[in-house]
This record gives C-alpha cells, sequence and structure tokens, in this order.
C-alpha cells in the first residue's frame, strides 16, 4: 500500500509527544513490513523541506504565515485561528502529493481534525485514530480549557472529521466508549489497535542512565502536571521511605506553570518535599532525549505513572517492553496495557494511599518485581511491537477502503478539492469581514484603533478615504455637485485596496 499519515507532530522537529511517537512508530512499522509510507508534517521552523526518515519520506510545510490577515478572527477565536492555520498547511501540501502519485489510504489523528479536509472532500480513504479528542479536555477541564465557543468549535471540526471518516480506530476501549457515548457513534464500528512501541529500542538489556548507589529506584516520567498524577505521588513518598529508607526516586520531565496563579509545579513539589524531610530520597531530571529514554527504564526497578486520566501514555508501554514492572491507575486505557497482578498493579487515580501500598508492595518483594518484569516484556513483545501493530493496522486501512467505495458519494464537499481551501477561506474571511463590521458599527475604541493602524500601515490610502469623506461633506453642505466619474474611479480604487485589510 501507499500510506499517508498527516500529523502535526512527528520527532525529531516537533518533539516525542504521545501523537508524535505512535505516528513515528507506525511510519516505521508500516516501511518494515514493506509499505510505502510518506508522513506529512509541520516544520518547526517554518521552512518547507522533504527528508527521507529511515526510509519514510517525511514532508514538513510551514503554517505559520497562513490567515494571519484574519486579525478579527484572531482577537475572538485564538486556539481556532492557530489550528484553522495548520490544518490547511497540512491539507495544501497532502493534495500536492496526491495529485502526482495518489494515496491508497490516510490516516490522521482526531486530535485538532487534522483529516477534516480528506474527510469532507472524501478525496482518499480516512482512517481516523483517537488519541484524546479536544472535547474530553473540556469536559474534563484539563489544562484549564474551558466550553467557550472558541474550544468548543475546534471539538465541533473533530466530530465532523470523525463522522466523515471511512474508520474510526482507538488504542483503547476506555477511549472508545468515551467517544462513542459522546457522539452517539456505533461501538462496535471502532476497532481497537494498540499503540505500538520499539521492542529493539526499550529492551531489558543495555546501557544504564544512573549510577546504582544501592537504593531501589522508582522512575516516574511525564511533564509535571496535575493530569500525570504527581501531586500524589509526592504525597505518597513520606510513607514510602518510612518503610523503605533505601530508595530513591527519580522524576523525569519538564516544568509546567500550571500550579495555582500559573507558578512552576517544580517549585511546589520540591517545597512540599522539603517540608516532609524526603528531598534527599528525590531526584528532578528537567528533560531527556528521547534516545536516552531506555537508558532510564533499564536503571529503574518500578516505574510508577499516577495518571489522573492518560490514553494509552506510551512512557508506560516503554516500561513494559524495558522489562520493568509498572504501577499505574486505572483512570483511561493504562489499565488494558499493564495486566493487573501480572506486569504490574493498577490503583485508584488521586489515591496516594493505594499509590503508597502498590509501590511498597513492590519494593519490599525483589521477586515479584522480577516475576512482573518479565512478564512485562513478553506480553509487550506479543501485543505491542510496532510491526505486530503495523500489520493490524493495513487490516483497517482495507476494511476503510472497502467503506469507501460507498462512503465517497455522500461528500460533504462535491466541487474539485483543489477549490476546497479556496472555499473554506473563504468562509473565514467572510467572518471576519462580519466581526470587522460589527466593531466598527459599535465600538468607538475600535474604529480609532483601526483608523490608527491605517494612518501608520496605509498612508495613502487612509488619506484618499479622508479625501473621499470630506468631499462627500463638502457636496452635502455646499449643495455643489463633485465630479462623479472621478469620485466613482477613486471609491473604486480604496475598495479594491481596503480587500487587502480586511
Amino acid at each position: 500500500m501507499r500510506i499517508c499519515l498527516i500529523s502535526r507532530e512527528f520527532p525529531p522537529d516537533t518533539g516525542w509527544g504521545g501523537i508524535a511517537t505512535f505516528v513515528h512508530d507506525l511510519a516505521l512499522g508500516l516501511k518494515e513490513i514493506g509499505h510505502e509510507v510518506e508522513v506529512i508534517a509541520l516544520a518547526a521552523d517554518n521552512r518547507e523541506k522533504t527528508v527521507e526518515y529511515e526510509g519514510v519520506s517525511v514532508h514538513r510545510v510551514p503554517w505559520t504565515g497562513r490567515l494571519e490577515d484574519k486579525q478579527r478572527l484572531l482577537t475572538v477565536m485564538p486556539y481556532s485561528h492557530n489550528i484553522l492555520k495548520q490544518i490547511s498547511a497540512l491539507w495544501d501540501r497532502f493534495i500536492a502529493l496526491h495529485k502526482d502519485k495518489p494515496f491508497d489510504v490516510v490516516e490522521a489523528p482526531e486530535m485538532f481534525a487534522e483529516g477534516l479536509f480528506v474527510a469532507t472532500s472524501k478525496v482518499a480513504p480516512l482512517v481516523v485514530r483517537l488519541y484524546t479528542p479536544h472535547f474530553k479536555f473540556i469536559d474534563e477541564n484539563f489544562h484549564n480549557i474551558t466550553a467557550t465557543f472558541d474550544h468548543q468549535f475546534i471539538a465541533l471540526l473533530e466530530r465532523l472529521t470523525m463522522v466523515s471518516a471511512d474508520l474510526v480506530s482507538s488504542p483503547s476501549e476506555d477511549l472508545a466508549d468515551y467517544v462513542c457515548r459522546d457522539m452517539g457513534y456505533p461501538r462496535d464500528r471502532v476497532p481497537i489497535v494498540r499503540d505500538p512501541v520499539n521492542t529493539e529500542k526499550f529492551r531489558p538489556d543495555g546501557p544504564k542512565a544512573l549510577t546504582d548507589d544501592g537504593r531501589l529506584t522508582v522512575l516516574f516520567a511525564g511533564r509535571l502536571e496535575a493530569r500525570k498524577g504527581i501531586y500524589y505521588l509526592i504525597d505518597a513518598i513520606p510513607r514510602i521511605v518510612k518503610e523503605v529508607p533505601n530508595v530513591r526516586f527519580v522524576i523525569v520531565g519538564r516544568d509546567t506553570n500550571t500550579a495555582p496563579g500559573k507558578k512552576s509545579v517544580l517549585a511546589e513539589l520540591q517545597q512540599s518535599l522539603k517540608t516532609s524531610g524526603c528531598s534527599g530520597n528525590v531526584i528532578f531530571i528537567p528533560g531527556v532525549p528521547n534516545s536516552e529514554m531506555p537508558a532510564y527504564f533499564r536503571s529503574a526497578d518500578i516505574f510508577v505513572l499516577p495518571s489522573l486520566y492518560d490514553n494509552a501514555p506510551f512512557a508506560c508501554i516503554e516500561a513494559l517492553s524495558s522489562g520493568k514492572p509498572v504501577v499505574g491507575t486505572s483512570a483511561g486505557g493504562m489499565k488494558e496495557y499493564v495486566v493487573h497482578g501480572e506486569s504490574g498493579l493498577i490503583v485508584p487515580p488521586a489515591d496516594s494511599s493505594a499509590l503508597s501500598a502498590a509501590l511498597l508492595d513492590l519494593l519490599t518483594n525483589n521477586e515479584k518485581r522480577r516475576q512482573f518484569g518479565e512478564t512485562a516484556r513478553r506480553h509487550v513483545l506479543a501485543n505491542f511491537d510496532r510491526k505486530e501493530i503495523a500489520r493490524q493496522s493495513i487490516g483497517l486501512y482495507k476494511l476503510a477502503q472497502a467503506n469507501f467505495t460507498v462512503s465517497k458519494e455522500f461528500a460533504l464537499y462535491r466541487h474539485s478539492e483543489s477549490n476546497l481551501l479556496q472555499a473554506a477561506e473563504d468562509l473565514i474571511s467572510a467572518y471576519d469581514k462580519m466581526l470587522y463590521d460589527l466593531l466598527y458599527a459599535h465600538s468607538w475604541r475600535f474604529r480609532l484603533s483601526h483608523w490608527f493602524c491605517m494612518l501608520r500601515d496605509r498612508p495613502r490610502l487612509t488619506f484618499a478615504k479622508i479625501i473621499v469623506r470630506l468631499g462627500r461633506l463638502l457636496a452635502g453642505l455646499t449643495g455643489h455637485r463633485l465630479p462623479a466619474a472621478a469620485l466613482r474611479k477613486l471609491e473604486e480604487a480604496i475598495d479594491a485596496r481596503q480587500e487587502t485589510l480586511i
């Protein structure tokens, strides 16, 4: 098959987040089993380029220059403005590649509706992969995202993309159940294909990142934010240290300013540890390149991720692949990757007592840790290796192709796909113009700001408009008629220039 993976994120340029890691491992897994794969992703430096990445063509597209003139949209819907710029750039590159050499199938994440234009135009079979939709973030108030029109608009685009796709897949039953409940989507039409992992990279044997100082090591990897459950881990540490003084906690992850008052989470955690007297048992490492993470997993005796919600965290799967027992929570899809009582322990979310009990159970039982680690490795090799996930994905693509033969007759946009982006931009321009007219009619502050910007940026156009207005005013006061042809010609020139500003 000739396969296109559309994703805003693809490493290393845009980091190793969950979506980026999935697309990376899926692309290479598909390549390894003999398929032709091309990835379309954003360019971190806003420079267009195409590179070969381990046999996969990666097209980096610039996006920051788009829709910059839609300033009213940017003002009232900044989040949507940013997302629309990105998905427009991804589509623009996709349709050029597809016209040159058609793709057999396309896969895109549901998050931020990156497959929107493919879905609505029905130009190719589309599989939408669930990660965590924006409307889940709204419902749970993750990252302080609330139900404003701006955020709800993105959620609407996500839902539109999913209902127009030829197939929707999910890495966990938990997420599939949630999305289907939210959308009224048939649950039996969402197959489960687990997240993949590079089992050669994340393996038990190999170099270790941390020096063995004689203490047992508990590793946490993830951003320092409330959703990852880091506060509950810090709360559990004093109880664990009291029972097992010979323990160290290694916390790998970048700080975020998501503490109350937009303050540093790291500073809060450090203060809590200082108060409890456990600072000496905790090591904070601000960030580690993905290439170095296998060595950190090998350095650990236990991996812990007490998330309040996670769809299917890659750090958990990578730890299992590295032969480490995992302590996780039942919130989200982690419980479907960690087999409770066999490869790790699952505890309720937001429960520091249950978390400390599970960690103490493993810290005080060397044989259980060893057995859990060996079981974890075997389970990953059998179920989550990226080649196996790639093979399962090919099955989905064939099903999407079969669905496409029927669904393409019901495309929401039925004109030439070459015109779709222009049609979308015309709609955005009309909305932006409506906001302009509304603000100009009802806000003197906006008028003053508008004329100031006009005078600064377009002085000749501004003076031309002043002349026309003064001419009309003078004609009204004196009763004299101005040369109609000359006035009309000047107004037409002004209107033509004005279109570039509004």
